[in-house]
């Protein structure tokens, strides 16, 4: 066993060609600079790139893998230079409905272990979402019905920074992650705390006991990468060690979260 370091929520601005992925980051933020700050600057092993399910990016993968820097793992995820795996992920938005009967909207972090598996998610969302090579769109499904998809594909769903104010669902959406999923939530093993909320404030809520937290930077910038991070133990670096860790298998687990003070929150 040996410990390693995770950033799990890392946009992508624009593809190597210049195709606007996430408007709102910046356009150095590719797949390929990613890779390299993690390894050259940030010292991050396992990095979760959640935009890999837009075509645009999906073909920059492709042609990542053809350079052989970086190959596919049997385990799942794609290894750069022995020294850091990527884990292919998308955030989409679901449409939720609130105690109130208001229509909310939380984001979901969705991980897969191949570059298959989120080809195949892609083409699926492409039925809900208006513009699939677009970054966090809004699918017309809720959290509920997005879980089975995720699986279908072999992958796992994870709610996104759930706390801030928008985009989230104790944000503004539920008071109880359980009625959104109702009787799937058990397969939802973790939440990612975001920059509004810690461990210590988390843990005050009872439903929660029991699920994996996760702190990670959601990058908009290079320089962002692992303003947040996780600390983990596992055998080696892959998607099924980090899913271990995620799920408390096998003395594989997630050590510490690394983050901003709550009081210096997002607030949008």
């Amino acid at each position: 066993m040996y410990e390693a370091f995770a950033d799990l929520h890392i946009h992508i601005g624009r593809t190597k060609n210049n195709k606007p992925i996430k408007i709102t980051a910046a356009r150095s933020l590719n797949f390929e600079n990613i890779a390299k700050e993690c390894v050259e600057r940030k010292g991050i092993n396992i990095a979760g790139i959640i935009d890999s399910a837009s075509p645009y990016v999906i073909e920059d993968i492709e042609d990542f893998l053809r350079t052989g820097e970086a190959t596919e793992l049997s385990d799942g995820g794609i290894i750069y230079k022995d020294k850091l795996c990527i884990i292919l992920g998308s955030e989409i938005e679901t449409s939720e409905v609130t105690e109130e009967g208001k229509t909310g909207s939380a984001h979901n972090l969705c991980y897969f272990p191949c570059l298959k598996d989120i080809k195949g998610f892609s083409k699926e969302m492409e039925k809900h979402i208006k513009n699939i090579t677009l970054s966090s769109q809004r699918a017309d499904i809720s959290a509920y019905d997005l879980i089975d998809i995720v699986e279908r594909y072999n992958g796992v769903l994870i709610p996104a920074h759930a706390f801030t104010p928008h985009k989230s669902f104790y944000g503004n959406c539920t008071r109880r992650l359980e009625r959104i999923f109702k009787e799937k939530y058990e397969k939802v093993p973790a939440i990612e705390l975001g920059l509004s909320s810690d461990t210590f404030l988390a843990d005050q809520i009872s439903e929660l006991e029991g699920k994996t937290f996760l702190t990670n930077s959601d990058a908009h910038s290079l320089p962002k990468i692992a303003r947040e991070y996780n600390k983990i133990q596992v055998e080696d670096i892959s998607f099924k060690e980090l899913m271990k860790a995620i799920k408390n298998e096998d003395n594989r687990k997630i050590l510490s979260n690394y983050g901003l003070d709550p009081k210096l929150r997002k607030i949008s």
